[in-house]
């Protein structure tokens, strides 16, 4: 006699079920595409760094996980740490200053900024830093965020409408600020600070609403301010480098480990990826491009060299005598003085980085990332 046998259809809804329990069992999670999210346009420099470490994930990775990059989609600038905290997003790029009352220990030492003269170094700095602060990580669990490192950009100078050279050109001058930093900066060398987004300064400038921005010699391209503004005051203004990029830590748990073993070991190269992209940018838009896009580099005269060394040397004990007021941060000296060590002893081990992400993405590996285990991050 014939066994009656199972329909087709109904052997398959066994089989996959079968299957589902052992993925819950394993606790393995198959074909993940990781959402990137940043506030900064798909033209970026930044954004095509995340671009190109999620397709080498997708084209390397030995656990099923891929990435896309959502470049000013799923989020603005202020919205990614709400859209990483709910999981909507798993890998985000925050910038800081934006949200001064959520993160204070990360925009104190965003403040800073403008004692930073090289970008691989100030990135590996601030990384360093925070995965060796709790008061850090404290602060990043409560945002339901994993830390995945620093980001910095290259060096900053003053890119304007008009001709600026003396401090009497400076005089009265609506700059955009990125920070705290930068507005202190401004104020004191006789400009008026405004506050905006950095995507936002096109438009501000097209529009009179500002005469100059604080940014990389990348931005005349990638941001195309070279549209709007033909003169750059050749100024060290500073690195920003109160950027980083966060986990949602609402899908990092529900990723095998695995799986967050294979994104912490990229972390690194996620970082100088992106460090790369921004510094090779700036050098050839300041070497190659200058005489094709209209613009005119000049050096500050030496009254505004000086107004801007003698904002600096007071600049220091300003951030932390304000740093309880501003932030609610403790300890802010004994931190200060512990974070420009840090700062010293990456201009020293970066010096000549910065343009090979691999060898950069090999030195914070080797100096950082290596030294904590994916449990110890995950906590």
């Amino acid at each position: 006699m014939l066994k009656k046998s199972f329909p087709v259809a109904r052997r398959t809804m066994i089989l996959l079920g079968s299957l589902t329990v052992a993925m819950c069992l394993t606790g393995t999670v198959y074909g993940k595409t990781l959402k990137l999210i940043t506030g900064d346009g798909p033209r970026h420099d930044g954004t095509r760094a995340m671009v190109t470490w999620a397709e080498d994930l997708k084209e390397e990775s030995k656990h099923d996980l891929s990435g896309k990059v959502y470049p000013q989609t799923l989020s603005s600038h202020k919205e990614i740490p709400s859209t990483l905290n709910n999981g909507t997003a798993d890998i985000g790029y925050i910038v800081y200053p934006y949200f001064p009352a959520e993160f204070p220990e990360a925009n104190f030492i965003a403040e800073f900024s403008l004692f930073a003269t090289n970008t691989a170094a100030a990135a590996g700095a601030a990384t360093e830093y925070v995965m060796t602060c709790d008061d850090c990580i404290d602060e990043l669990r409560r945002q339901g965020m994993i830390f995945l490192g620093n980001t910095a950009n290259a060096p900053y100078s003053l890119i304007t409408k008009k001709p600026v050279k003396t401090l009497a050109d400076f005089q009265n001058l609506k700059v955009r600020s990125g920070g705290e930093a930068w507005g202190r900066w401004i104020e004191a060398l006789g400009g008026v600070k405004v506050q905006l987004p950095a995507p936002e300064a096109y438009q501000a400038l097209s529009q009179g609403m500002l005469d100059a921005n604080t940014h990389s010699i990348g931005s005349l391209v990638d941001q195309s301010l070279a549209d709007v503004a033909k003169y750059v005051t050749d100024i060290s203004a500073g690195i920003y480098f109160g950027t980083s990029m966060n986990f949602s830590r609402k899908n990092w748990e529900a990723l095998s480990e695995d799986q967050r073993e294979e994104i912490y070991s990229r972390a690194p190269y996620l970082l100088s990826k992106y460090i790369a992209n921004l510094v090779v940018a700036r050098d050839d838009v300041k070497d190659n491009q200058l005489d094709d896009l209209g613009v005119e580099i000049i050096d500050p005269a030496d009254d505004l060299i000086k107004a801007h060394k003698e904002f600096l040397e007071k600049d220091k004990d300003t951030i932390i005598a304000n740093a309880k007021s501003i932030y609610g941060v403790d300890n802010a000296q004994e931190k200060a003085d512990r974070f420009l060590g840090l700062v010293a002893k990456w201009e020293e081990l970066a010096e000549g980085y910065g343009s090979d992400a691999e060898e950069l993405g090999d030195l914070y590996k080797t100096e950082i990332f290596d030294k904590f285990s994916v449990a110890e991050i995950s906590k």
